[in-house]
């Protein structure tokens, strides 16, 4: 069997289609983060469909807190800001959960379910998201983000076959996705100090204040959220662009697919990268529970 990657095709692309190509590539992967292929984008919030909802056993979720854990590494333990989560009461989680999976067109799916819920139980008072649902259906995970008003205003979806390009990656303010070898996650606001994140079924959430970066932007300017990876050891694997030059770099070069087989996705002029120079993506490998 031939094990060499699958590269483009041979003749020269237009600098019109490059071009397509390479903004629809920084549209998935903004922050140098997301999965390169299946990933569903937030769409205006619809009219919620009369379902069913199947709502799963992890709902009763005791409340949720980390403050018996260590801080990562790295970080002195009185700087990392830890909360507490609790999960939402039954009529609000279906109501929320209706909201999430006709927004995303899985309203219609027969094994339409939400799997939790959690919320803040001290946000920042100017935070961005402080409820979050988790939804399946129609083979898609997909988590949908709330304000203090109810209003649908941040998601993020994956299903099996959906793959990273790196171990963690920041979709929303203050959520994302995260593989399995990845046991903490933390999210720095800039000027800010670490808050961390719960994890839960390939998704992590911290509600996070709402930054905005002013002003002239250049390579030198700060990304308004770092998020920061760390193993069952403690050891920082990962860390998203500080700046908006990092994130340029990381939107620049090629991927394959896990088995370092196949091409997925290229982020340059250059229609024909070599291989060799091309890491591969991560397979995020959550199921449905």
């Amino acid at each position: 069997m031939n094990s060499a990657p699958t590269l483009p095709p041979d003749r020269d692309l237009r600098p019109a289609t490059r071009a397509r190509q390479r903004d629809e590539l920084i549209a998935l992967l903004e922050a140098e983060s997301g999965p390169v292929r299946r990933r569903r984008l937030l769409v205006p919030v619809a009219a919620a469909a009369s379902i069913a909802l199947i709502v799963g056993a992890a709902l009763a979720l005791p409340r949720l807190r980390h403050d018996s854990s260590p801080a990562p590494a790295g970080i002195p333990e009185h700087l990392v800001r830890t909360q507490e989560f609790e999960p939402l009461p039954s009529a609000e989680v279906a109501s929320l959960g209706r909201k999430c999976l006709a927004n995303f067109r899985l309203d219609k799916s027969k094994d339409a379910k939400v799997i939790q819920s959690l919320r803040a139980t001290q946000p920042p008072k100017d935070a961005f998201v402080t409820t979050w649902v988790l939804t399946y259906g129609a083979g898609l995970w997909q988590t949908c983000g709330y304000n203090q008003a109810g209003v649908l205003v941040d998601g993020a979806g994956a299903n099996e076959d959906s793959e990273l390009r790196r171990v963690v990656a920041p979709y929303g303010i203050g959520s994302g996705l995260y593989t399995k070898s990845i046991s903490r996650v933390t999210i720095t606001p800039i000027g800010g100090q670490p808050v961390e994140a719960v994890l839960r079924n390939g998704f992590y959430y911290a509600s996070v204040s709402k930054v905005r970066v002013r002003g002239p932007r250049t390579d030198k300017t700060p990304r308004p959220y770092v998020v920061r990876g760390y193993d069952a050891t403690g050891k920082l694997v990962y860390t998203s662009p500080r700046t908006d030059g990092e994130v340029r770099q990381a939107q620049s070069g090629c991927y394959l697919d896990p088995t370092g087989k196949k091409l997925v996705g290229w982020m340059s002029d250059n229609p024909h990268p070599d291989p060799k120079t091309c890491p591969r993506t991560i397979a995020w490998h959550w199921l449905p529970n």
